[in-house]
């Protein structure tokens, strides 16, 4: 069982919020790479009455969840995405490769976005009993076998859509250096129209929204470091000025920069 070395992204208050839980993540058995990015594990156990509220800016990517309310098929995340603590409790994630699920899929991921679906309709009542005991009294090693053996049976050859649009989601992601549509179109040396389609029916997001989320990734990084300020911050980005950065900021994460920062030292928050 090999540990995924992904950069963990995203994560608002990472820092801080780590403190709750307990986040293991491996990569799925060989024949499952394609289709299958990474599992996650989560435990946590929160003592004398406390409550953690999880708060992250995911990947574009479908999940399969399980935890203690049952098992559900999550489609691409547009806005912050909650999720509560108390007591003791574990989820367990599959995240999928973009746009590896489509041919289970009725229409274009776009259908999907913020969406929680029956994980039985696309993968069969067998789903719900993948784990024969209670998943939080197994060890990993004993869930992430489970997991290989039940998903292998939707491995499906890659397309070369697929294969297209991987690669301009990882150019997004990793590039540094794109920074608008027309850049990545240039890139890929296709038009800004075909590009969208292809986002639209393997992503569900569009490529604008894309590059300001990856953007704004770098940017909770760097409020969590806390060593520049917002003008040089607004420039490391190639922003083309703060105001820019604070209204994608508030676009996405409900709150400015400066929000986010009160938030993270208020007492309430502490408390969590």
């Amino acid at each position: 069982m090999q540990y995924s070395h992904h950069r963990v992204s995203g994560v608002m208050h990472h820092n801080d919020s780590k403190k709750h839980y307990r986040l293991r993540r491996y990569v799925p058995d060989t024949p499952l790479a394609n289709l299958i990015e990474q599992y996650w594990l989560v435990n946590w156990q929160l003592k004398n009455g406390q409550e953690h509220v999880q708060r992250n800016l995911p990947d574009p990517n479908f999940h399969l969840t399980f935890d203690g309310l049952g098992v559900k098929l999550i489609g691409p995340v547009s806005k912050v995405y909650q999720y509560p603590m108390a007591a003791s409790g574990f989820v367990i994630g599959v995240k999928f490769n973009a746009g590896a699920l489509n041919v289970l899929l009725d229409g274009p991921a776009s259908d999907y976005v913020d969406k929680e679906l029956s994980a039985s309709k696309y993968f069969g009542s067998g789903v719900i009993d993948i784990f024969e005991t209670r998943a939080d009294g197994m060890t990993d090693e004993m869930i992430v076998s489970a997991l290989n053996k039940f998903l292998v049976r939707f491995v499906e050859p890659v397309t070369a859509k697929q294969t297209q649009v991987a690669v301009l989601l990882d150019c997004i992601k990793n590039s540094g250096e794109i920074y608008t549509v027309a850049q990545l179109a240039q890139r890929a040396d296709l038009s800004v129209r075909t590009l969208q389609r292809l986002f639209n029916q393997y992503i569900g997001l569009s490529p604008k929204w894309l590059l300001r989320k990856y953007r704004l990734h770098d940017a909770l990084d760097e409020l969590e470091a806390n060593t520049l300020t917002m003008v040089e911050l607004a420039t490391q980005l190639e922003y083309a000025d703060q105001s820019h950065l604070i209204r994608d900021f508030k676009d996405m994460l409900g709150m400015s920069p400066a929000q986010y920062l009160s938030d993270r030292y208020a007492p309430e928050n502490s408390r969590s």
